[in-house]
C-alpha cells in the first residue's frame, strides 16, 4: 500500500501524512512535520480522507479556498501493517502501527489517537517512530573527512545513453563543499580553499537543512530564477551588489546538493553514488536553503536536448555504481550544450568612443606551463562592473605581457600579472586556437589560474 508526504504551504506550514487504506487516503496534518527521532512525539490533527489520485498533488491552491497556499510531494513510498490485515479498521479503533518505506522517512511508526484538550477541537493522535531493531554491537561513528580536492568531471564531446548511468543538469555556479558539525556550526568551502560563508553568510542556515548532524554534502551555489535555472552571470552580480549595498534586495541563493560524503556516522566515499543520493534526499529537513539535484537514469540524450532548449550550460554523467573518489575521473562526465571556458586574464585594452574603464580584456590559457593569449572579451559588463574590474585591474597593472605569444589588439593593451579568472561564453574555436565571439560572464574567486587550460573533450 502507498503513503505519501506533501508539505503544504498554508496560512501556516505543515506536513499532510496520508496513507491509503480502504480505498482513500487517510489523512493527518503534522505542524511540525514527522520526525525519525523515537524522541519525538508529533502531532497529527487528523483530518478527512482524500482520493487516491491527491496524492500525486503539487501545485498551489488559490486564494479564497480551503488550503490555499503551495504543496508539493516531500516524500512518498510504500508501506504495511505490523499488526494486522486492515489498516482502515485499526484507523477505526484508534491506533495502527505500520512500517515506512519511503525516501527520507523509512522505518516503523505508530499513530495513536490522543484525548482532546480541553476546548481543543479536532481529532488529535501521536505520530512516533519507533524504536527499530537494535544493532546487537554498537559502532563507532567514522572521523569526519576533510575534503580538499572534490571529484571532478571529464568533458566529453556528445551525450549519450546507457541504463548504467544517471544524469543531471549541469548548474552553473560556485562548487563548494558543505560540512554541518554536530553543533551547526557550518563550513562552506571552494575547491581551492576560499571560505564561502565570508562571501555569502546568509548560506549560515544550512546548517538547519538536515535531519541529522554532523555531515558533509558535495554541491554548488547557485542563482535561481523562477524557472528554477542557474546562471553565473546572475550569482556575480549579486554577489557585486551585495558588496555594494547592504539592503539585501538582491536574489536568495541556494545551494544545490548533488551528492553527500558523510552522514548517520559513516564515512559514505566508498558507497555507490545511486545509494549516496538516496541517503541525500532523506537527509533534507523540507523546504530551505537546498535544492536536491534531481537525476533520471539513463536517458542523457533527451536530458541533453532539454538543457539546450532551455538555454542551460549543459548536463553532466555519472555512473550509477561510482564510489566517490577525490580527483577528476571518467566515472563522471560532463557534456556542455553552451561553450564555456575558464580563462586568466592577462591585461586589458584602453576604452573606445564612450565607453569607460577598459576596452576589453586580453585573456589566456596555459599550455606547458606558458600562457598563451586565446582571445579578448569586450562583452558582458555593466557599468558598475567596469568601475570595480578597472580598479582591480589598476592594482595588477605590470609593463611587460605575461602571454608567450603575440597579442590581438583593436587599441592600445596594458598588462596585469596572471592574478584573476573569468569565466567566459564563446561560439567556437578558432583554427588559431582563438575563442570567437567571447563573452565575459563573472570573475571565478574560486579558481587557481594555473589551472586554466584548454577543455579538450574526450570520446564519450
Amino acid at each position: 500500500m502507498r503513503f505519501v508526504i506533501q508539505e503544504h504551504r498554508a496560512r501556516n506550514l505543515h506536513y499532510d501524512f496520508r496513507l491509503e487504506a480502504g480505498g482513500v487516503l487517510k489523512s493527518w496534518a503534522i505542524p511540525k512535520g514527522p520526525s525519525l527521532d523515537p524522541r519525538d512525539r508529533r502531532l497529527a490533527m487528523h483530518v478527512e480522507d482524500h482520493p487516491l489520485e491527491y496524492r500525486r498533488f503539487e501545485g498551489t491552491i488559490p486564494k479564497g479556498h480551503y488550503g490555499a497556499g503551495e504543496v508539493i510531494v516531500w516524500d512518498e513510498g510504500t508501506y504495511a501493517s505490523s499488526e494486522g490485515s486492515d489498516p482502515a479498521a485499526e484507523i477505526g479503533k484508534g491506533k495502527i502501527t505500520f512500517v515506512l518505506r519511503g525516501k527520507k522517512m523509512r522505518g516503523k511508526f505508530t499513530l495513536v489517537r490522543i484525548k482532546r484538550r480541553s476546548g481543543e477541537n479536532g481529532d488529535p493522535w501521536l505520530l512516533i517512530k519507533d524504536h527499530d531493531k537494535p544493532v546487537k554491537t554498537p559502532q563507532k561513528p567514522a572521523r569526519l573527512p576533510h575534503i580538499t580536492t572534490p571529484m571532478l568531471a571529464t568533458l566529453i564531446g556528445e551525450p549519450f545513453d546507457d541504463d548504467e548511468w544517471l544524469f543531471e543538469i549541469k548548474w552553473d555556479g560556485y562548487r563548494a563543499i558543505c560540512t554541518v558539525h554536530e553543533d551547526g556550526r557550518v563550513e562552506l568551502v571552494s575547491r581551492n580553499g576560499l571560505d564561502f560563508l565570508s562571501k555569502f553568510p546568509e548560506l549560515r542556515a544550512l546548517g538547519a537543512a538536515w535531519t541529522a548532524l554532523p555531515i558533509v554534502v558535495d554541491g554548488e551555489i547557485v542563482s535561481l530564477d523562477a524557472h528554477g535555472r542557474s546562471s553565473f552571470q546572475r550569482l556575480q552580480e549579486s554577489l557585486s551588489g551585495r558588496r555594494a549595498s547592504a539592503t539585501g534586495k538582491h536574489g536568495s541563493l541556494t545551494f544545490a546538493a548533488f551528492d553527500v560524503l558523510y552522514a548517520n556516522g559513516h564515512d559514505l566515499r566508498k558507497t555507490p553514488l545511486e545509494e549516496r543520493k538516496a541517503i541525500l534526499e532523506r537527509s533534507i529537513a523540507g523546504r530551505s536553503a537546498v535544492l536536491y539535484s534531481k537525476h533520471v537514469v539513463g536517458r542523457g540524450r533527451a536530458l541533453f536536448a532539454q538543457a539546450k532548449r532551455r538555454g542551460l550550460e549543459g548536463i553532466i554523467g555519472k555512473r550509477r555504481r561510482s564510489l566517490y573518489l577525490e580527483r577528476r575521473s571518467r566515472d563522471w562526465v560532463k557534456i556542455k550544450a553552451q561553450l564555456v571556458q575558464e580563462c586568466v586574464i592577462g591585461g586589458f585594452t584602453e576604452p573606445r568612443g564612450s565607453r569607460t574603464g577598459f576596452g576589453s580584456l586580453l585573456l589566456g590559457l596555459y599550455d606547458g606551463g606558458k600562457l598563451q593569449y586565446a582571445g579578448s572579451a569586450g562583452t558582458g559588463f555593466n557599468a558598475k562592473l567596469l568601475r570595480s574590474l578597472t580598479a582591480d585591474l589598476k592594482k595588477l597593472e605590470r609593463k611587460s605581457s605575461p602571454f608567450e605569444n603575440a597579442v590581438e589588439a583593436n587599441s592600445k593593451p596594458h598588462f596585469v600579472r596572471p592574478k584573476l579568472v573569468a569565466q567566459i561564453r564563446f561560439t567556437e574555436w578558432t583554427r588559431d586556437g582563438y575563442m570567437r565571439h567571447p563573452a565575459f560572464l563573472g570573475l571565478r574567486i574560486d579558481k587557481d589560474p594555473r589551472s586554466c587550460v584548454r577543455e579538450r573533450p574526450v570520446d564519450s
